[in-house]
Parts: C-alpha cells; sequence; structure tokens
C-alpha cells in the first residue's frame, strides 16, 4: 500500500510540468473560440485534484514534535494543513520558507487561520531535537497552537518528502541541498495544492483555503 501510494503521488505531482514544444507555438487551437471550455477556478481545480489523490495520512510516519511527542501524521486530520520540510540550522531558505508560510496566513480570514495547520518537517533529526525545535518557534514567532516542528528519521523523512516532491540531499559539510515547497492539504490529508519556491502568486491556495467546498 505504501509503494502504491508513493508512486501515485510522485507521478501526479509532474503533471502540468511540461511547457510546449516550440513546433507548437503559434498554431491556432483546432476547438472553435465559442465551444472553449473556460480554465475552472483555482478553488474548482484544488477540490478536483483532492479528489484523485489519496490522502498522505495513509503513510505510518512517525513524527517527533517540538514538545518532545511522537505521533502520526493523521493527528492533523480534520484540518487544512500546510506543510513542508526544512532543517533548523539552514540560514537561507528555510527561514525564507517561514516567512513565506506567514504570508499565506495573513491573507486568510481570522476563522481560516484559526482552522488552519502549519507542520514543518525537519529532515535532520540529529541535530533538530525537541528543545531546537522548540527554540526555533519561539525565535521565528510562531503561533505556539497552531505551528508543529517536527522531526523524523531518515528513512521516514524520505518517503514523506517523495510524497510531497520535495527534493534533499545531505551535503559533505553536514548542510543539505533541498527544494523548497510548500504544499496545501484538505482536512482528509489529499494534496490541494503545491507552491514550488518561494515568492509564487499565492492566489490559488488563499482560494483553495477561503472557497467553501461544494
Amino acid at each position: 500500500m505504501k509503494r502504491s501510494l508513493l508512486g501515485c503521488l510522485a507521478l501526479l505531482t509532474l503533471i502540468g510540468c511540461g511547457a510546449p514544444s516550440t513546433s507548437d507555438q503559434g498554431r491556432k487551437s483546432p476547438v472553435p473560440a465559442e465551444s472553449a471550455v473556460p480554465a475552472p477556478a483555482p478553488a474548482v481545480a484544488a477540490a478536483r485534484n483532492a479528489a484523485v489523490q489519496p490522502s498522505i495520512y495513509e503513510l505510518s510516519t512517525r513524527l517527533r514534535d517540538d514538545t518532545g511527542s511522537v505521533g502520526s501524521l493523521d493527528r492533523f486530520r480534520g484540518h487544512p494543513v500546510l506543510i513542508t520540510m526544512f532543517y533548523g540550522s539552514c540560514a537561507t531558505a528555510c527561514p525564507l520558507l517561514t516567512t513565506e508560510l506567514k504570508r499565506i496566513e495573513r491573507q486568510l480570514p481570522q476563522k481560516v487561520r484559526d482552522d488552519l495547520r502549519v507542520l514543518m518537517v525537519s529532515f535532520d533529526e540529529d541535530r533538530d531535537t525537541p528543545e531546537v525545535l522548540a527554540r526555533l518557534k519561539r525565535e521565528r514567532g510562531m503561533d505556539g497552537a497552531r505551528w508543529t516542528l517536527a522531526s523524523a528519521s531518515d528513512d521516514e523523512a524520505r518517503a514523506l518528502s517523495g510524497v510531497l516532491g520535495i527534493k534533499y540531499r545531505k551535503l559533505d559539510n553536514g548542510e543539505f541541498f533541498h527544494s523548497s515547497v510548500i504544499v496545501l492539504l484538505d482536512p482528509q490529508g489529499r494534496p490541494l495544492v503545491r507552491l514550488s519556491g518561494v515568492g509564487e502568486d499565492l492566489d490559488g491556495v488563499v482560494a483553495a483555503l477561503t472557497t467553501p467546498s461544494s
């Protein structure tokens, strides 16, 4: 079950990444303009995306959080979740990820923000102890009730990163090279919207969070 889940989600993260070939550019669409179907609104597209993806809560990943508690991803079920991966000693990309998460929150109505959960999972379990993660939360002004910093073992971090489409590798100096990805999960843990990199347009993720599901 775990392998099929990883394979399905890894394939889905590639959809929509291709650019049109130069041979296709400038060609007229064979579909008449009056019969063309408009692209769905971001929130509608997100709902359709979630409907075809399995929940990451089916993974057996165990997390150790900033309080020292060990539990499963399933603890966040029932809330929309913004999830990303990082490591605590990162001085560049990871602080920018925190800034981006806060930028999303600032665009949400209070009621939506209160229901949202933010999960940052470290792939540097040895150094990112609960004490270190708790200190990071205080220093970076994270909401203690809604934000969770956690770490996972190497095997489980790699399984989770594969599902989320996050790439990382440890360098010889002990630091990590990694992609900066934020994924919005629906209350059942199904991926809705994926942001690749910081500074992106947030309309899609904000719409998915603020538009009631039908």
